[in-house]
Order: C-alpha cells, then structure tokens, then sequence
C-alpha cells in the first residue's frame, strides 16, 4: 500500500514545522523484521519484530520517499496494494496502477525533505527527489488532468479511475483536494 510509508516523512515535516526540534530526524530507531508477503497474497497479518538494523528517523523517512519514486506508463507514482483509500487494492494490483493523488502527496512533502536532505549533505538524494516531483507535476497535468477535474488513477490495464468517460466513479473529491493541498 503506497501511502502508508510516506506518512513518516509528512508527520516529521509537520512536527519541524510546529516546534522546530530537528534532534527528532538523529533519534536512532529500529527497522521492523517480519516475513515477505507470499507470492499471490495481498497481505500478511503478523505482528513484526524490531530488527537488529537501526538508522535515524531521518534515514526511515528519506527511505520512504526513496521507496516511492518508481512510476508507471503516464508517469505517475505507483499505487500498489491501494493507496489513501485502501480498498482500492484492485487498481494497481498487478504493479501498473499509478495514483493521481499519491502524485499530490508526494508533492506536498518532497520540496521540504529535499531541504532536509542538503543540509545533511545529501545533494544527490535531494536532487533525486526534486526531479522526481518535477516529472510528476508535468505527468498530473498530461494525464492526471481530465478536462474539468483530476483523475483519481489509472488501473493495471491503462485505464483511468474518475475520469469523466466512466459510467461510475466520474469525480475523486480526494484528488480534487489534494490538488489544492499540494
């Protein structure tokens, strides 16, 4: 599900934007360790542990964002097992599915943590996700844009999820949103 790991980053943007403690992104923090969903599963209901593997809040949430970057045929981010609204694990369950609103999410957070991440003297890694979103921004106005309103997303096969050619589901009001958010 492509949205539960980029909400470390937007939380840690948040807290920095309400009490300026930046020593929260040094504080070192386990990975979790748990078994790999099996072949032809959605999901694993297991409980995982705390791994021997450590890095910074920081470390978790860059890798988050970096986790993120892969996109699909119009160019926008992948939606995976579902995204805000995790019930739509059909769009993109076999890995083609892009989401219109992943693309807003990942744009209000990325200019922030791209900050984050040159002034640790990670320019590269910055310069990464910069790009990333610039791609983005020009693939939500390609082909997230349907004429009077944004698409929510786009299924495995290359079809688009409120557009105004479909019979349901014509208008997202979460991407509509989001646009505005973003």
């Amino acid at each position: 599900i492509t949205d539960d790991l980029l909400w470390l980053p937007t939380a840690c943007l948040r807290y920095l934007a309400c009490t300026s403690d930046a020593t929260v992104l040094d504080v070192p923090v386990p990975f979790l360790a748990g078994n790999p969903v099996p072949d032809g599963r959605e999901d694993l209901y297991e409980t995982p542990a705390s791994g021997t593997e450590q890095a910074s809040v920081y470390e978790h949430a860059a890798r988050a964002i970096d986790r993120s970057l892969g996109v699909g045929p119009h160019g926008l981010p992948l939606m995976g097992g579902g995204d805000w609204n995790d019930g739509m694990n059909q769009v993109g369950h076999g890995g083609r599915g892009e989401s219109v609103w992943l693309a807003w999410l990942l744009l209000s957070l990325v200019p922030g943590f791209a900050d984050l991440a040159h002034a640790r003297g990670e320019p590269a890694r910055a310069d990464r996700w910069l790009q990333a979103a610039r791609l983005w921004r020009d693939a939500l106005e390609r082909d997230g844009w349907d004429g009077a309103w944004y698409r929510r997303a786009y299924f495995d096969d290359g079809s688009p999820l409120g557009s105004a050619a479909n019979s349901e589901a014509r208008i997202d009001l979460i991407a509509q949103a989001w646009a505005i958010l973003s």
